[in-house]
């Protein structure tokens, strides 16, 4: 029997790498944006008519079932700002729906440490036409949490899950940054699959330190041009970061403070503290506890 493996994120742990992984694993069946592997039901036609036998799992990935919005997978990438989200609500409906629907799936939470997390999450926002400053950014993000509107307590989600699944798997990001094959050998022990590896290679990097001071002030200024032509041109462009060489000119000319972690409130820190303290226990994260808080 064909199993199906949901994997739900989160945002920026590796999602675009496991992704890669996920097409490329003879034995896993995967549709980028589909859902068990299935881009849309003709495909599901077409493979009852010529089954592939060699399948063990048919997977729906995505990182917006851990924390979902309601403008997730709109193509534009322009910047909008997203009004509040009962997020506790939203994750429990995404588990509900999931588990009415696949009810004996395996289900694959990769999580990330807050401290590394939070810059990626912003750099991720300015390539979207952020204008907040780092700092304004994580007072926002602190009010958030502090609110439990962010979604980024792994305890609280992995015990949703748990709830209505039978097999949770738990893996840090920080192991596949550090060793991408270790990172799926280890999945392929849970889901006994063979080993396949596909080349690291980082996709979606995190914008610069200098980049992240530079952005929100073009952005600020680009904001004048309104989503004309000019808006955007720009828009894409900072989604692609093609401004990096003219970011580098203005930061001879006028040099700004690099956006680094040191820049991380300590009261931010603070906020995040007992969210991950269920997978103190879990071997693959020994190594990264101090990520962990």
């Amino acid at each position: 029997m064909t199993g199906h493996l949901i994997h739900i994120g989160y945002p920026k742990t590796g999602s675009n790498f496991l992704r890669r992984w996920f097409a490329g694993h003879p034995q896993l069946s995967y549709a980028h944006g589909g859902v068990a592997g299935y881009p849309d039901v003709y495909r599901l036609v077409r493979d009852a008519a010529e089954p592939r036998s060699r399948i063990r799992y048919r997977v729906t990935s995505s990182e917006g079932l851990a924390t979902p919005i309601a403008s997730f997978g709109e193509t534009s990438a322009r910047f909008r700002d997203e009004p509040a989200v009962p997020m506790e609500e939203a994750q429990a409906a995404a588990c509900e729906l999931l588990a009415d629907l696949f009810p004996n799936a395996k289900v694959l939470v990769v999580t990330r440490g807050f401290r590394s997390a939070i810059p990626s999450m912003y750099s991720q926002t300015v390539r979207r036409g952020i204008t907040q400053t780092f700092e304004e950014f994580c007072a926002r993000l602190e009010t958030a949490v502090r609110e439990r509107r962010d979604g980024w307590d792994y305890c609280r989600l992995l015990e949703l899950y748990r709830k209505r699944f039978d097999d949770v798997i738990a893996l840090p990001y920080e192991l596949l940054r550090d060793d991408s094959n270790a990172f799926t050998a280890a999945l392929e022990t849970r889901l006994g699959l063979e080993r396949f590896t596909v080349p690291s290679e980082r996709i979606n990097a995190a914008l610069s330190p200098v980049e992240l001071y530079w952005y929100p002030r073009l952005s600020r200024f680009a904001g004048r041009f309104g989503d004309g032509r000019i808006g955007r041109a720009y828009a894409r462009a900072v989604f692609s970061n093609r401004l990096r060489l003219p970011i580098r000119l203005l930061q001879r000319l006028r040099p700004g403070d690099p956006v680094t972690l040191s820049d991380l409130p300590s009261t931010l820190i603070d906020a995040y503290r007992g969210r991950a303290g269920c997978l103190r226990g879990e071997p693959l994260y020994a190594p990264y506890a101090a990520d962990y808080l």
